[in-house]
């Protein structure tokens, strides 16, 4: 392997040009610092500004080091054994092209000294009260995100970390799950970047989700809806019993129904008031005569201050009707399934009925229409009768 050497006396030091890899240098770094010098520096010959600077003491440290326009720029990248040469690689290309920018990203870089744990805490306390899912948000961070990154400066974590985590929760998880943990990421650098303003550019942007494959949705269509309904006229809890009728009638997802509260109601005008739902927005739920009824059933019990549906202390929040709902399930002769199958039911039923995507999206609150067409696939009633009439015309 050939290597340039320079020799510079003013420094106490030794410079070396060659193509970085590891075992190029584990070769070079074993001769050690010769005597009377303070380091031997490294250069690559495959990405102009990363060096690799070996100290007397063994230390061996990655850094960028670059002169443009009559400015020298040097930066700390990180230690030899904690990164890879490829990872080196990618910081010092990312740098030396924002300096061709005319920008100033060492400049940028000292206000990223900020720890990963840090920016989560400033992150989760911003979105605890407006973000329905920040729970799951804080047990993917204590569980997942916490061993990787926490001690990790934010201005050093870069896309190839990103990528590699994504890889790796879809091996140890699956692939829907590693995409939501991508997710989580994306919304937390974004956040540093355009609420903060400590980074310039998420190192999670461009990276793409994993393809999930589409699972079938469940849903009972009408009559097994109604025969359900019947059975739960027979279930014991009352207040569980009405919290799921409640649920079907409005299409409302449990933990926002769970939060409803008897002052959002306005019985004029038929609506309640969801605080917060799942995307983190609020809703005016229209309510038919029959989910007033259930509404106005509550006030009678409880008043018209508090929760709509209540645990069995009459105060606290209820917990999930899922047990429940499995118990009806069973005792109708129905698939044991817990209560969002009555929010796909509510769908599918809905556009059967003509009820057009736009109206739907609407009233289940989705911020896209994109989420809604997953129900027009389940309800293929008017496909059908496509599919027949240009069937009848066709001699087979």
């Amino acid at each position: 392997m050939r290597s340039t050497i320079y020799t510079q006396s003013y420094l106490f030091n030794v410079m070396r040009k060659l193509t970085f890899t590891r075992d190029t240098l584990r070769k070079f770094i074993t001769q050690g610092v010769p005597e009377g010098k303070q380091q031997v520096e490294y250069r690559d010959s495959k990405e102009s500004g990363l060096c690799l600077i070996q100290y007397p003491s063994g230390k061996l440290v990655f850094y960028f080091i670059m002169c443009f326009r009559k400015q020298r720029f040097k930066e700390r990248l990180g230690d030899f054994d904690t990164f890879t040469v490829q990872e080196a690689r990618v910081w010092a290309n990312e740098l030396r092209s924002a300096i061709f920018k005319g920008e100033n990203p060492i400049s940028t870089r000292k206000k990223a000294e900020m720890l990963f744990s840090e920016l989560f805490t400033l992150y989760y306390a911003e979105k605890k009260d407006k973000k329905a899912s920040s729970n799951a948000d804080l047990s993917k961070y204590n569980l997942h995100l916490v061993q990787v990154f926490a001690t990790k400066k934010i201005g050093s974590i870069t896309s190839t970390h990103i990528e590699k985590y994504h890889a790796l929760k879809k091996g140890e998880l699956s692939a829907a799950t590693a995409n939501r943990h991508l997710a989580l990421l994306k919304a937390i650098f974004t956040y540093a970047v355009n609420k903060l303003e400590i980074l310039t550019k998420s190192p999670a942007s461009g990276i793409k989700a994993f393809p999930e494959p589409q699972k079938q949705r469940k849903y009972f269509d009408i009559n097994e809806l109604n025969h359900f309904f019947s059975e739960l006229e027979n279930e014991a809890n009352i207040e569980a019993a009405n919290i799921i009728r409640f649920m079907v009638l409005c299409a409302t997802r449990s933990s926002a129904t769970r939060d409803l509260r008897l002052e959002n109601y306005d019985a004029k005008l038929g609506t309640i008031l969801i605080s917060m739902d799942k995307n983190g927005t609020g809703q005016y739920v229209s309510l038919s005569d029959k989910a007033k009824a259930i509404i106005e059933h509550q006030i009678e019990k409880y008043g018209s201050r508090g929760r709509v549906f209540r645990g069995v202390d009459m105060h606290s929040r209820m917990s999930d009707p899922s047990r429940v709902m499995a118990r009806v399930c069973k005792k109708a002769g129905l698939p044991t399934s817990g209560v969002h199958i009555l929010r796909h039911s509510y769908s599918v039923i809905a556009l059967e009925s003509g009820v057009s995507p736009y109206q739907l999206m609407t009233a289940l609150n989705h911020k896209n229409i994109g989420s809604t067409m997953v129900y027009s696939s389940i309800s293929n009633k008017k496909l059908r009768s496509i599919n027949n009439n240009l069937a009848s015309q066709i001699t087979i």
